[in-house]
């Protein structure tokens, strides 16, 4: 915990840097959420197809999706949906003729039911 959950679109395979992208997010949140680096757990999940608006096939999506526990102020998960938006913009880029589309959305998990383990 933290998790960060990825799921983008199939197009966007070669144009999206996902590794950058958790490198920057796992350096860059720590300090926004007061978490340790090590703590960041980042997945990636290509979507195969997907639907917008009104079928509008000219938009690929990265859709971002992060998990904290609860007890973090509003401010800091708005900075924190921020950040991770800017960094994702600098590491996927639509293909030529095409459209991006990103959203980012920060879930928070109640630490009463949260458990994990590690070996």
């Amino acid at each position: 915990m933290p998790f960060v959950h990825v799921e983008y679109s199939e197009r966007l395979t070669e144009t999206f840097d996902r590794q950058a992208f958790a490198r920057e997010v796992h350096a860059a949140a720590p300090a926004i959420v007061d978490a340790p680096g090590v703590a960041f757990k980042s997945r990636f999940r290509r979507i195969e197809e997907s639907y917008f608006g009104e079928g509008d096939d000219g938009i690929d999506a990265v859709f971002v999706q992060l998990s904290i526990l609860t007890g973090r102020t509003p401010e800091a998960r708005e900075k924190l949906a921020e950040t991770v938006r800017d960094i994702a913009l600098k590491h996927a880029t639509a293909p030529e003729g095409r459209r991006l589309h990103l959203m980012v959305e920060v879930r928070e998990m109640e630490r009463e039911s949260y458990r994990f383990h590690k070996d």
